[in-house]
């Protein structure tokens, strides 16, 4: 997958655990690093990325550095509190780990070794009109172009919803619902 697909679910993951009292500033850093988090497993470092693909791309690999992140934000002073708490550890990891899972949906059916070390084993979830690219460097090909505007339409709803639940405060709402409707039942 491209850089598309992994940073506009990212931001959406990102949206959905924002601290609501946030200011602006805090905002766009909160965005940036929810789409880095996501990008993560493809970073261009030597012995990560695509060119260690198994390594990179192996949910124990990058659990462990995940859980490596979490204890240094939470034994750090008032860094879990200043980045939103809990929910904000949380959806990172989620962001950081969609990579993985976004991978296995191209169907050029090799799959990710997502197990490795344990298993050379791969996921393999194709969705048919996801494609992958040779580069995503410039200059674009239009078939580079195709398949960016693809995962855009394919990705880029999920940002949306996230977006106008927090708008809305859909999530109190529907949480406040479901409550009432539990308590109707008891009664």
């Amino acid at each position: 997958m491209t850089l598309v697909g992994h940073t506009l679910t990212g931001a959406a993951v990102g949206v959905a655990v924002l601290p609501k009292r946030a200011g602006w500033v805090h905002k766009i850093l909160h965005q940036v690093v929810f789409m880095l988090l996501a990008n993560l497993p493809d970073l261009p470092l030597v012995n990560w990325g695509h060119d260690k693909y198994f390594y990179s791309h192996s949910v124990f690999v990058n659990i462990l550095f995940i859980i490596i992140g979490i204890l240094f934000l939470t034994y750090s002073k008032n860094v879990c509190t200043k980045i939103g708490g809990w929910p904000t550890l949380a959806g990172g990891a989620i962001a950081w780990l969609s990579h993985l899972l976004l991978d296995s949906f191209y169907n050029h059916g090799k799959g990710v070794m997502i197990y490795w070390p344990l298993s050379t084993g791969r996921l393999i979830l194709p969705i048919p009109w996801l494609a992958p690219v040779a580069t995503v460097l410039p200059p674009y090909s239009p078939k580079t172009i195709q398949v960016f505007m693809i995962e855009f339409l394919t990705f880029a709803p999920f940002l949306l919803i996230a977006i106008l639940i927090r708008i809305f405060d859909l999530d109190k709402k529907v949480a406040g619902l479901v409550a009432s409707r539990i308590h109707l039942k008891k009664s």
